[in-house]
């Protein structure tokens, strides 16, 4: 390591172009400084090349190598690499300075609000899908490589570097320069080592993140390593009991000890963070079925964790030497007599973890639920976190949610905590929103993710609404057509909405005055209309973002619904032609905006559906096209296309299904007669798949115009 008495000799001197100013910080490889980067007149920070490494030459090589490729990847947040080169006997890197606060800082003031540390969390996914686009793994992802910037954005430090630190180890010897404790097995190990590494490492730093500590400890260094392998860490709602379930899944996948078990790219994990972020549930698995919440930890006494490490890593090194199969150590150490110690806690399950709240009491979820949430001790109200009140009616479980602002990120994770850990022996279920409640565009997505996890149980769910006015919201987002809606009135009546006869219709409210805006509403307004005009949709996007979060009114909103409609248009027209070029990054990023734009319109889940549908994401394309069916329930593409999808993931019923509903409101889609054809005779039917062949080709030599699902048949 370089020391500080020897990285201080060079404040003052010029390397590489850039005048060193000050140290900022010393490390395995060399020494970073301050430095004014003389030609461009600017504050640089400048890297050099330990003295230990710069007498090999293939450490120098590498250096310079890895350096370059790392000078490719430009994002927000990765720190860029302006310059790479020799200037004497220095080897350096010019870097951007990144100002700001470096993680591990931060984390010694304790752990990261939820929603803060998500932020972070996706942000350093975000640098590392680049750069695993690129080939390059990190290998060393920690919260001292991490550096949140001045404006809140996290930068990631040192790409590409680390390999350097790997050459110089000596596995067979157990002597490591990486950072253990957020070291990957794989890496200690005679294990391929490939982007999943970097996976697990910022799994690491996630958990430290949201439980404000490390989920492996121990004596040495040895000990971590050996628990790396063998040792389950607590899920991080153990340790901090406002981290959802949901997210600790997520956090969990990441820490998987096989590879296999980590999610397989960076893009995977940042689709389950977007829909943390966009109230959805994440697919990420339950794991309680298979491990409690808190598992047992590895006994080390009686063992020597080196001696363990070492006999376990001379094992595999005779059989990478040999040329055989290398037996991972998770698998090698637990022969060798590593056990669980045997606790007094009680293995927790999602059911006796949640715990309701009554008065000054409280209980756990299994317990309450077994006295349908009227527990003989509770004589008021259960209550589950700050925004849900749990009880019972006529069998029916309702959760109300109180207050009038929409439900946030992480309310919205616990609520489907609560949903999952719900004994299977309730099968009725309401969510009732207070009258005051602010519905907007975003309850979609958790509604309908409520819908689907209840329906996978057999469970059937109803919406409440305490006022006409989200009952409107909803049913112009469609949500009446395939959910349960229910109007709550005084609360002293419930007005099935399902089949209302003209006299229990509600009478139309009164039409309302348009409502001028605020001097500062009007200025963005003006300029979203200058930025449509000159094509820079991007950012008018962003200054609509910011007309919306002005504390707008209804009325206010609804002048501006033709500026919406103009700009979604656009966008509309933007990302289908980025996805006609192949370009998917751009693409998303449209639909996505969309999305956000106007929820209640079914093109952008539509379209982000079709993108996950050719990138091979299935579940996910079928999410969001089933957003786009709740939206349009009337378009016979949507079902073409979900059956498709449906098809391809073998639920053949849900697929025909499908193609019955999308030749209902189409009966001249041809394609969709073609692939019917296909699914019956998957099904044995193949009378029927005769009769739809026959339609199929009696409209294809026909002169009826197709619409553009049924252009070419997709055979499946």
């Amino acid at each position: 390591m370089a020391t500080e008495n020897l990285a201080f000799k060079l404040v003052g001197q010029t390397i590489g172009g850039c005048q060193i100013k000050k140290l900022i910080g010393t490390g395995g490889m060399g020494a970073v400084y301050l430095a004014h980067q003389l030609s461009l007149g600017k504050e640089v920070a400048l890297k050099v090349l330990d003295e230990k490494w710069s007498r090999h030459a293939r450490h120098v090589e590498g250096f310079l190598r890895e350096a370059r490729l790392a000078a490719k990847l430009e994002d927000e947040h990765i720190v860029q690499i302006y310059d790479v080169g020799t200037d004497g006997r220095h080897h350096f890197i010019v870097m951007q300075l990144a100002r700001g606060e470096n993680l591990k800082d931060r984390l010694r003031r304790g752990a990261l609000e939820v929603e803060e540390a998500l932020k972070y969390i996706e942000g350093i996914a975000r640098g590392l899908a680049l750069a695993h686009r690129h080939n390059i793994v990190h290998r060393d992802i920690k919260p001292g490589n991490l550096v949140i910037g001045e404006d809140g954005i996290v930068k990631i430090l040192d790409f590409g570097l680390a390999k350097l630190e790997e050459a110089e180890s000596d596995k067979s010897q157990g002597q490591f320069m990486g950072s253990i404790a957020y070291m990957s097995p794989e890496q200690s190990e005679y294990m391929p080592i490939d982007a999943r590494t970097d996976i697990y490492s910022l799994g690491i730093t996630a958990w430290q993140c949201l439980a404000g500590q490390m989920p492996f400890r121990g004596e040495n260094n040895f000990d971590l390593i050996v628990k790396h392998h063998t040792e389950e860490p607590l899920a991080p709602s153990v340790i901090r009991r406002e981290v959802p379930l949901t997210l600790s899944r997520v956090v969990l996948r990441m820490l998987g000890k096989n590879p296999a078990d980590r999610y397989a790219t960076v893009d995977d994990l940042l689709l389950d963070l977007k829909l943390i972020r966009r109230h959805q549930l994440p697919a990420a698995p339950s794991p309680w079925g298979k491990r409690p919440l808190n598992p047992e930890p590895v006994d080390l006494s009686g063992h020597s964790s080196e001696q363990l490490y070492k006999n376990a890593l001379e094992m595999q090194r005779e059989l990478f030497g040999a040329g055989k199969q290398v037996v991972p150590m998770r698998e090698l150490l637990p022969k060798m007599g590593l056990k669980p110690r045997a606790g007094a806690d009680a293995p927790l399950t999602p059911a006796t973890f949640l715990e309701l709240r009554c008065g000054d009491k409280r209980m756990p979820l299994a317990g309450a639920a077994r006295y349908g949430f009227a527990p003989p001790e509770c004589e008021d109200r259960l209550y589950y976190g700050e925004r849900f009140r749990i009880g019972e009616l006529d069998g029916r479980v309702i959760v109300r949610v109180r207050g009038p602002k929409p439900l946030g990120i992480v309310d919205v994770q616990r609520l489907f905590d609560l949903l999952e850990a719900l004994p299977a022996t309730f099968k009725q279920l309401a969510v009732a929103l207070d009258p005051d409640y602010s519905a907007q565009g975003s309850d979609i997505r958790w509604v309908v993710d409520t819908y689907n996890l209840l329906d996978k149980r057999g469970c059937q769910f109803t919406l409440i609404v305490g006022s006409m006015e989200n009952h409107t919201t909803f049913v112009n987002l469609g949500i009446d057509s395939h959910i349960r809606l229910e109007l709550e009135l005084e609360r002293t009546q419930t007005v099935s909405l399902e089949r209302l006869t003209p006299q229990q219709t509600p009478l139309p409210a009164a039409p309302e005055l348009p409502a001028p805006l605020t001097p500062s509403a009007n200025a963005l307004v003006a300029q979203i209309e200058s930025l449509l005009q000159s094509g820079n949709l991007v950012e008018a996007a962003r200054n609509w973002r910011r007309l919306v979060s002005e504390g707008l009114e209804r009325r206010q909103l609804a002048n501006l619904d033709d500026l919406r409609k103009r700009l979604y248009d656009r966008l509309l027209d933007d990302g289908r032609e980025a996805m006609e070029a192949d370009d998917h990054d751009t693409a998303t990023e449209r639909f996505n905006t969309l999305i956000d734009l106007d929820p209640g319109r079914h093109e952008g889940h539509f379209y982000k559906g079709l993108l996950l549908k050719s990138e091979g994401k299935l579940e996910y394309a079928q999410a969001f096209l089933t957003q786009a069916i709740l939206a349009a329930p009337d378009e016979a593409e949507l079902f073409y296309h979900r059956a498709i999808v449906r098809s391809r993931v073998d639920d053949l019923e849900g697929a025909l299904r499908d193609l019955d509903m999308a030749l209902q409101h189409n009966p001249r889609l041809v394609a969709a007669y073609y692939n019917r054809a296909k699914v019956h005779h998957q099904m044995g039917r193949d009378d029927l798949a005769k009769r739809d062949m026959l339609m199929y080709q009696r409209l294809k030599g026909g002169t009826a115009k197709s619409s553009r699902a049924g252009a070419t048949p997709e055979a499946e």
